[in-house]
């Protein structure tokens, strides 16, 4: 899967089967931005640029739906991708490695 954010490069990483966008980029040290995690808030809502999700937990429609008219939006803490994905964020990712806590505990 593709993550892309303006004035970033693309970031592309694996996602195992039944893994979630946020699981699959914290397994390869990419910090995304979520809060809940819970499929309620919003805050990981990001837009589909190609491939397709399903849902195998809950998550709300009002996120998916509000202000799209489509379904080209998704949530990363419940999205588990079904094809090949590109996902543009609302928010910049960054590397775990490139953290300030990750420098002072070694990683």
């Amino acid at each position: 899967m593709t993550l892309r954010h303006a004035n970033q490069p693309e970031v592309s990483f694996a996602c195992e089967a039944d893994e979630t966008v946020v699981a699959a980029a914290r397994r390869a040290a990419i910090t995304v931005h979520v809060a809940c995690e819970q499929g309620g808030c919003g805050a990981c809502r990001a837009r589909i640029v190609a491939g397709t999700v399903h849902y195998p937990l809950p998550a709300s429609a009002r996120w998916l739906d509000e202000a799209s008219g489509s379904d080209c939006y998704t949530l990363l803490c419940r999205a588990v991708p079904t094809s090949a994905l590109v996902i543009e964020t609302a928010h910049p990712w960054r590397h775990v490695e490139n953290s300030p806590l990750s420098r002072l505990i070694g990683r």
